[in-house]
């Protein structure tokens, strides 16, 4: 067996001394192993050294100012722009899981992430890394992602405000709806009577401004409020429902307001303008209507089998909606809107669910590069080395919390609400984030207010947003001990009842929701 595998092993170079002799087979695969390598070198340089030299010659020879030279920097804003996208994304990862270990959302973290990256920290700490990272082209590129996930954004609002309709039947939601709106609103336009003469941007409309800001007061963010409520349990509560429908009529009717203020910024004629209303009323009927109804016939067909061919249309008609708006003279943002209303509600399970949950995903995805955008707009630093500004950011921050916080939580206790749940309503619904980010970068990018306004503002912003989650959790955690207490105080009386002591039970829940 050891000669006929020396024979296989040796080839067809070694004959039979070779396979007697041991060394001299070892010997002849070295040489022979050294010609190959000669041979392959020789290849090497004859058919790949040779002829890239030789193109790269001729090359240079044709363009003497140097071939490369735009494939270059085309590839460097490529690297760049990649290099920028996933560094973005993995410090809004990082900052919103800081941001839940604290108790606060998500997008609390998120926003902060953005601005940390602009010229308020980043801009400061390391101003090359910044020009590196975030030069004009990188820049660009990233708002278009940016823009594409506000869009996505909004149509999951609308998706989101469609479904609480079914809340139309709670007893004194339209007094909690209309008190959470016009009180902060009114606020607004008063304050901008004393803010207009320092800080109107050069649209330079005080009717606009006045609106604008009436808008910026009453906004209130439905998603983030819908995941504080469903964090904090609430949402199957009367508080929940109500305060996410008092959210849902008071963004409707603030984007209709802002809508207007947007055209009389434009400069228009009092034919324009209301041309430019009359085209937003029609896409309104048209999307609410027709466009409504052709999706959900469709939908429900072969097309909406197949979360693939779903997705790719929802995303497809998103577009198209924010498109249409934005030649109409109306923002993009808007148009977006409107189609999430017109967006069929799905089942719970199926391909219309799944196509949703995807294109959710992707929003959320896409949403760092939105605040990274407002990073890059605003320094922070100089307005707090500004007391004027200061002063602006606790006047602003005092108005906008109270006059949303009274106004709903007034609102809820004349509908029959305790006093207690009523508070609640008004500390839930102060609730900004996202949706009021989107709002004041519509009114900065019209130039309806002036940068300094519009850094405060997001200041207000976070801090109102901030505010909610702890603020609930407080007042339910003192609501806990009197209710554990109450209950041990009566212990010896209902030693019978079944029923645990404490805020999960179903009776205390209703007791302190109110009749309904």
């Amino acid at each position: 067996m050891s000669l006929v595998e020396g024979r296989e092993s040796t080839g067809a170079d070694g004959g039979p001394d070779a396979v007697e002799d041991g060394r001299g087979t070892a010997g002849e695969q070295t040489e022979a192993g050294g010609r190959a390598g000669r041979r392959r070198l020789l290849g090497y340089v004859l058919l790949v050294i040779v002829p890239a030299l030789a193109g790269g010659l001729a090359l240079a020879a044709v363009d003497p100012a140097g071939p490369g030279t735009a494939a270059r920097s085309v590839g460097s804003t490529t690297a760049v722009l990649l290099l920028a996208g996933g560094g973005v994304l993995v410090v809004a990862l990082a900052a919103g899981a800081l941001a839940a270990r604290i108790g606060q959302p998500r997008v609390v973290g998120e926003i902060c992430a953005g601005l940390a990256l602009g010229p308020s920290v980043l801009g400061r700490v390391a101003p090359d890394v910044s020009a590196w990272l975030f030069p004009p082209k990188v820049v660009t590129g990233l708002d278009a992602l940016a823009q594409l996930g506000l869009a996505l954004f909004m149509f999951g609002v609308g998706q989101e405000l469609a479904r609480t309709r079914t809340t139309r039947g709670e007893r004194g939601f339209t007094l909690v709806a209309l008190g959470s709106l016009l009180v902060p609103f009114a606020t607004g336009t008063c304050a901008a009577l004393w803010l207009a003469p320092r800080h109107l941007g050069q649209a330079a409309h005080p009717t606009a401004f006045a609106l604008f800001l009436g808008c910026a007061l009453s906004v209130t963010a439905f998603p983030v409020l819908a995941r504080i409520l469903s964090e904090l349990g609430l949402l199957g509560s009367r508080t929940g429902r109500l305060s996410l429908y008092a959210a849902a009529v008071g963004d409707g009717v603030c984007w209709v307001v802002l809508t207007v203020a947007l055209t009389l910024a434009q400069g228009k004629g009092p034919g324009g303008q209301w041309g430019t209303l009359l085209a937003t009323v029609a896409v309104v009927l048209v999307l609410l209507g027709p466009v409504r109804l052709g999706l959900a016939r469709l939908l429900a067909g072969r097309i909406g089998r197949s979360p693939a061919t779903v997705g790719t249309l929802c995303v497809a008609a998103v577009a198209a909606s924010a498109g249409l708006t934005a030649a109409l003279g109306i923002h993009q943002l808007i148009g977006a809107f409107l189609f999430g209303l017109a967006w069929p509600p799905a089942p719970a399970r199926g391909a219309v669910a799944a196509a949703a949950s995807s294109v959710a995903t992707f929003a959320q995805l896409l949403l760092p590069f939105f605040f990274l955008g407002f990073g890059l707009s605003v320094d922070l630093g100089n307005l707090l080395l500004d007391s004027n500004g200061v002063v602006l950011l606790v006047v602003l921050l005092t108005l906008a919390t109270l006059s949303k916080v009274v106004g709903a939580g007034l609102a809820g206790y004349l509908a029959g609400i305790p006093r207690v749940g009523a508070l609640e309503i008004g500390v839930l619904m102060n609730t900004r984030g996202l949706t009021e980010l989107v709002v004041l970068g519509i009114g900065h990018e019209a130039r309806l207010i002036d940068t300094q306004l519009f850094a405060v503002l997001v200041l207000v912003t976070l801090a109102a947003t901030a505010m909610t989650g702890p603020g609930v959790r407080l007042m339910r955690s003192a609501r806990a001990n009197r209710a554990a207490a109450r209950g041990s105080a009566e212990a010896p009386a209902d030693r019978a009842d079944p029923e645990p002591a404490g805020p999960n039970r179903t009776r205390s829940d209703r007791d302190e929701a109110g009749p309904e």
